[in-house]
């Protein structure tokens, strides 16, 4: 079990919630260099930001893999939408300030990249979110595909 004390306004500040998408970029960017598709960057803050999913990242590592670690902990597909759907109140500002910000830019795909000069490398007291965020966005990126992830978590458009 996670012991990690929650401070939801902390968590769910535009900030940090930029923060948390640019490592998820980082890390898709790590496997796919063209950007990552935005249907992508809505489930990336109610997984990481799920404390309850936290542990579903334990004892994981890039080599697990997107199919890996649905099979390892099924449970993730539990309520996903509604994770989604609850999460939009702080997924749309987290967004618009990073791109306020350059934290992250859009391609001339449509894709979203992180602007790697636009943030310094020193401690957060996030990192562990930072870096489940980036292991997802590597496991996302090595699937290339928004369908196939969305149907593994079970999401219908």
């Amino acid at each position: 079990m996670n012991n990690k004390s929650i401070d939801i306004f902390a968590e769910t500040n535009p900030a940090l919630c930029s923060l948390i998408i640019f490592h998820f970029c980082n890390g898709y960017a790590k496997k796919n260099k063209s950007g990552v598709p935005f249907p992508l960057i809505i489930i990336v803050l109610p997984i990481i930001l799920s404390n309850d999913l936290s542990s579903s990242f334990d004892n994981t590592s890039v080599r697990t893999g997107f199919f890996g670690w649905i099979e390892k902990t099924p449970s993730i597909i539990l309520n996903i939408s509604d994770r989604i759907n609850d999460s939009n109140e702080f997924i749309k500002p987290a967004i618009e300030y990073g791109l306020f910000k350059n934290i992250f830019a859009i391609n001339e795909e449509g894709n979203l990249n992180s602007v790697k000069k636009s943030i310094k490398n020193k401690k957060y007291n996030f990192d562990h979110l930072f870096k489940c965020s980036e292991r997802l966005g590597g496991w996302m990126g090595e699937v290339n595909s928004v369908k196939t992830i969305y149907n593994h978590l079970a999401i219908q458009i």
